[in-house]
């Protein structure tokens, strides 16, 4: 690791050495303090564990009973796990005394057995090389990446993926409807340019420990942790010393990840290639990487969740079948780092397998997958990258990326920072993924395989990447979503009311179901209109994952109500119909007696709400089936009002207050209250 003299003070931690650098990050409003940023080199390239200690993953053939497994489970001298979801598949735990190799040796000479394999671990492919740099693999303008670190270390112009170019395009907006799953180490999604860019599960309400949306996961309202089995996507725990990480936050990586993809523009710090996309956190590593088991778990969550995208800035070295074949089935877009090189941090060439050792699952041929490898700002293949010709597709920028992190003491001595600069494949893949989102917010109705051609066959050629990767060339944002027109699904909104006429102090709920192509859009939020001298917003739900919304209202006036959707770029904005829902004035009433002699005066009194002052009310006594006006009087500014009279006729009389309506309340009766005349 090199020294940095231009900045003095060098913290080092265990195997991560940060170094003082930016007090401010870029695109700063003046009124606004940015949280300062340090530079961070990683530990990656040290020697690891590539499986997972004592674990094989095993598949039978079709036929074979439980029984039957059992039974060769009994041979190995193994002990069941668990059960994948995957068909057929499960993890066993070796016998003791016993190697992996030997007991997938064993198990694969069972005819019973279709497949035997390590239950291997991945790893962030974040790289050690200390190469700096400041958003310039979004808009490289030539300048020097890092501040205080190389005064001579100059880009090359316009050797980045056309960032802002793609944003001026009316199709390179980041859409909100876009989700894009990040199978790494946890993120902060407290992060100040993250938080708004978290996914939320619309089906499930935090914190009652139910599984509202029946997932099988309780409470994943921002997503699930699968290293640790919880619903708390950061952990952000300091990695131990001794393990593959140690002294980092365990969720630095994620978080890095996360803030290249879509950290928002909201004058605090960095900005992601696809702002205004959502992410999912799905926390697969820790400290100590993660296993086969934990990243198909998440790449299974994101597709059960819709999700048509993952980032994988993961890897690991050995032919991992059953994650091959969960990739397949999954049809989600994974774009993949191509990796970091052996532990000399040398880049590999991914092709030669065999006589290298290829990065997975960025080597598997699987067509959803799209492999990254990782270019300095110049325009240069960087040297910790692998590559392929015919197993690594594009390249990225990776050297010196600026993006978000948990909070960290400076190591300057003086605050708190929230950025930092990474190297690694790690740090290429994001800037891809952007792309894509960038690319499906343009139609969400595309599939992983159009996209990924969308992004292929728009790429920009560098020398450094001819017969290096297969296209040739550097991710485009610009390019792949140019010249395409962005299609809007069409949508509908319907409006459903538990009661067209109520009573001043009741509820009504008002519903409705928002439908994208005739499907449910989940996520989406509403607005919920009144008309009162003009429509007027009152209520804003978010959709559940029936795409329904629902507000609670006790009005105290009739009014039209509307549900509107203002639309997304991949939604058409919709309205629905404007019902009346009537409202009744409240009025309470009392008779100053039940009894009374013929000729003694009584009074009818009582109240009314909401206010009516000086609206009429009506005295009313019934003669047969029909209610007869005696008098009408105005009601008071208290509110009240009172009708007194004459018992003139001996007999049994019913009365009542009426109200007869206006453009606030519809009519209403007052109870009825029963008067005896005696002679």
């Amino acid at each position: 690791m090199r020294s940095r003299s231009a900045l003095g003070l060098v913290a080092v931690l265990s195997a991560v050495a940060m170094t003082a650098g930016l007090t401010g990050a870029p695109a700063i409003a003046a009124s606004k303090k940015a949280p300062g940023a340090v530079r961070i080199t990683s530990s990656a390239h040290l020697k690891r564990p590539a499986t997972v200690p004592g674990q094989v993953i095993v598949r039978y053939k079709a036929g074979v009973s439980t029984g039957s497994r059992a039974v060769v489970r009994q041979r190995s001298g193994g002990a069941l796990i668990e059960k994948l979801s995957l068909a057929r598949t499960e993890t066993i735990k070796v016998a003791s005394g016993q190697t992996v190799a030997q007991t997938v040796a064993q198990l694969q000479s069972n005819p019973q057995v279709d497949l035997a394999q390590p239950n291997f671990r991945y790893y962030p492919t974040s790289t050690p090389e200390p190469y700096e740099g400041y958003e310039w693999g979004l808009n490289n303008t030539g300048q020097v990446p890092e501040p205080n670190y190389c005064a001579t270390c100059f880009g090359t112009f316009d050797v980045d993926i056309n960032g802002p170019q793609a944003w001026a395009l009316p199709s390179g907006t980041g859409s909100s409807s876009v989700v894009v799953g990040v199978i790494d180490t946890g993120i902060d999604i407290y992060h100040p340019d993250l938080a708004s860019a978290i996914w939320t599960n619309p089906g499930e309400i935090p914190g009652n420990g139910i599984d509202d949306d029946g997932n099988g996961f309780v409470d994943d309202v921002n997503g699930w942790n699968f290293y640790n089995g919880t619903n708390t996507v950061y952990d952000g725990i300091t990695c131990a010393s001794g393990s593959a990480s140690a002294g980092e936050n365990e969720d630095l990586h994620g978080t890095h990840v996360a803030g290249t993809i879509a950290a928002q523009r909201n004058g605090l710090g960095v900005v992601g290639v696809a702002a205004g996309v959502k992410i999912l956190p799905l926390k697969a590593l820790g400290c100590d990487g993660g296993s086969t088991t934990d990243v198909i778990s998440a790449l299974e969550y994101a597709q059960s969740m819709g999700v048509k995208i993952v980032n994988m800035s993961l890897g690991g070295t050995g032919y991992d079948q059953v994650f091959k074949d969960a990739i397949d089935a999954s049809g989600v877009l994974v774009v993949a780092a191509a990796g970091n090189g052996g532990s000399n941090g040398v880049g590999d060439n991914n092709d030669l397998v065999g006589s290298e050792t290829p990065e997975y699952p960025a080597s598997y041929t699987s067509p959803n997958i799209i492999s990254v490898a990782s270019i300095n700002n110049v325009g240069a293949l960087s040297s910790f990258s692998n590559y392929g010709a015919t197993s690594v597709d594009v390249g990225a920028p990776g050297e010196s990326i600026i993006s978000t992190i948990p909070p960290v003491s400076c190591s300057s001595g003086s605050g708190t920072c929230y950025y930092a600069w990474l190297d690694g494949t790690s740090m290429a893949t994001p800037h891809v993924t952007g792309t894509a989102a960038l690319v499906l917010s343009t139609d969400i109705s595309q599939s992983a395989s159009a996209i990924k051609a969308r992004i292929m066959n728009n790429t920009r050629s560098l020398s450094s990447l001819s017969g290096k990767t297969v296209t040739g060339g550097l991710v485009d944002a610009q390019a792949a979503v140019a010249n395409v027109p962005a299609v809007k699904q069409p949508t509908t909104l319907s409006i459903t009311r538990t009661a067209s006429t109520i009573t001043t102090g009741q509820v009504v709920k008002i519903s409705t179901q928002l439908l994208a192509n005739g499907s449910p859009a989940a996520g989406r939020t509403l607005v919920l209109q009144r008309y009162t001298n003009g429509w007027r917003n009152i209520c804003w739900p978010t959709t559940n994952s029936l795409g329904q919304a629902s507000c609670y209202l006790y009005p105290s006036t009739s009014s039209d109500y509307m549900w509107v959707f203002s639309g997304d770029p991949g939604l058409q904005p919709a309205w629905s119909s404007h019902p009346i829902v009537y409202v009744r004035p409240s009025i309470a009433s009392k008779l100053s007696a039940s009894t009374v002699r013929r000729g003694s005066s009584v009074t009818f009194s009582g109240s009314i709400s909401p206010s009516k002052k000086g609206a009429l009310l009506r005295l009313q006594r019934k003669s047969g089936s029909s209610w007869v006006t005696m008098t009408k009087t105005a009601i008071t500014s208290r509110n009240t009002y009172s009708f007194t009279f004459k018992a003139s006729a001996s007999g049994t009389y019913s009365y009542r207050a009426y109200f007869y309506g206006d453009s606030y309340n519809a009519a209403q009766a007052s109870s009825t209250r029963s008067l005896k005349v005696n002679p």
